[in-house]
């Protein structure tokens, strides 16, 4: 469930994206999330629906506590919470409820942890028996040279997402997961309102947003990019533009209207941003690799990952005389979109990045030893964004780009920067 922009608050079924694979996949702007939510149930004559659902969400607001209510006796089992970058060890426990309790529903409401996991799960839930559900038996399905899992069975139970944040996970068919014995994530291959999502943490909804103006820019500047994916692509990146410089100055002006005006900019922007790769296939580049592993690796929170590493890709790339035109591009959308004479793309991203007040370097996220710059290189390398015959080609092209990330901001005090580190609660994870 998502919601429109403009001035129209009516509520509208769409079908999830415009391609025939998604007929019947469909997602509700403007909803009334508990209502439609049950008339969904309805429609589809579900019985027994398991609920995963935020834990700070339910703490504190009434939207969970609301919904459980509506869903009465159609509510078989819940779980709250999930962890960041979802571990396969929640995916298990997701795939249990539905296989304990014979669901034919399983409904999120949470950000794009909870998504990934509920979407993995609903596959696994055919595909490995209840007695086989293990950390080794998914990450059996993967393929690790590709780092992704595609020989999964069809699912069987209904899914329903609201999101609290702009990852646009319920857009996409693919998820990810992270092994918590490697730390390594791996891949598997709808419902919104405004008014739940106004409810999300600014610093989640903000980089969270930065992550779909990565899906913008990295599909922009790929070398397989269409004219047709390109003007998609231009469209969201000027809706998540405004829609988060007025989700901001509503935040910080307390002005409920703009916040919400902005939020529904940012939802159907971050569904735009989903259509080069979901209708264009056109893959994501080194931000999106480095930033999984940077997340499962370093617990670097997703979405901050996109507020860290995209200038910096950018950057580099500038730097080797690739993707010019398309970064011009790119760099034109932020001058005129926000006002700017910015130069290059990379100095614009890291401007929007600084104008929501997020951490723009690893530094600001607490990862500054070499030792964890060489993981996250050597992890990125078998992403399946990442290395091979990708945009970025060695390791040692990894390290560039994350050297770069971790000096961009060595101007700036160093100590302030640690303690933007700090109030963020980043702690680094390291194998052991």
């Amino acid at each position: 469930m998502a919601c429109e922009s403009s001035n129209s608050t009516q509520k509208r079924t769409i079908q999830q994206l415009p391609i025939p694979s998604r007929k019947n996949h469909n997602a509700i702007l403007h909803s009334t999330y508990a209502t439609d939510i049950v008339d969904a149930l309805g429609t589809w004559n579900c019985k027994r629906a398991v609920l995963v659902h935020s834990k700070a969400l339910d703490g504190s607001t009434h939207v969970v506590k609301d919904l459980k209510e509506r869903l009465g006796s159609l509510l078989v089992a819940s779980k709250s919470g999930v962890g960041a970058h979802s571990p396969y060890t929640d995916v298990i426990d997701i795939t249990q409820l539905l296989h304990g309790n014979h669901a034919d529903c399983l409904i999120s409401i949470g950000s794009s942890s909870y998504s990934d996991a509920c979407k993995i799960a609903r596959l696994l839930h055919p595909t490995l028996p209840r007695d086989q559900l293990s950390i080794s038996s998914i990450e059996a399905l993967v393929d690790q040279d590709k780092g992704i899992a595609t020989d999964l069975k069809d699912p069987k139970v209904k899914l329903i997402l609201v999101p609290t944040s702009l990852s646009a996970s319920e857009w996409s068919h693919i998820s990810s997961a992270t092994n918590p014995q490697t730390h390594k994530k791996q891949h598997f291959g709808l419902a919104s309102g405004a008014s739940v999502a106004a409810t999300s943490p600014q610093k989640l909804w903000l980089s969270s947003g930065m992550r779909a103006v990565d899906h913008c820019v990295e599909t922009m500047t790929h070398p397989s990019c269409t004219p047709e994916a390109e003007a998609h692509m231009q469209e969201a990146l000027t809706t998540l533009l405004a829609g988060l410089s007025e989700y901001k100055a509503g935040e910080a002006g307390r002005d409920r209207e703009e916040l919400l005006k902005g939020i529904a900019e940012c939802q159907l922007g971050s569904r735009q941003a989903m259509m080069g790769i979901l209708m264009h296939r056109i893959p994501m580049g080194a931000s999106h690799a480095i930033g999984h592993q940077l997340g499962s690796v370093m617990g670097v929170m997703h979405g901050v990952t996109s507020c860290v590493m995209l200038a910096p890709v950018l950057g580099n790339m500038a730097a080797k005389g690739l993707q010019g035109e398309s970064q011009m591009k790119v760099l034109k959308i932020f001058n005129e979109t926000l006002g700017w004479q910015e130069k290059t793309a990379a100095a614009a991203v890291s401007r929007f990045v600084r104008s929501l007040e997020m951490p723009g370097s690893l530094v600001e996220v607490g990862v500054v030893e070499q030792q964890d710059l060489d993981l996250v290189a050597e992890r990125t390398m078998t992403d399946v964004w990442g290395g091979g015959e990708r945009q970025v080609q060695s390791k040692e092209e990894l390290l560039e780009i994350l050297e770069s990330a971790r000096k961009k901001w060595q101007e700036r005090n160093v100590g302030a920067a640690l303690q933007i580190s700090s109030s963020w609660g980043f702690i680094p994870i390291r194998d052991v």
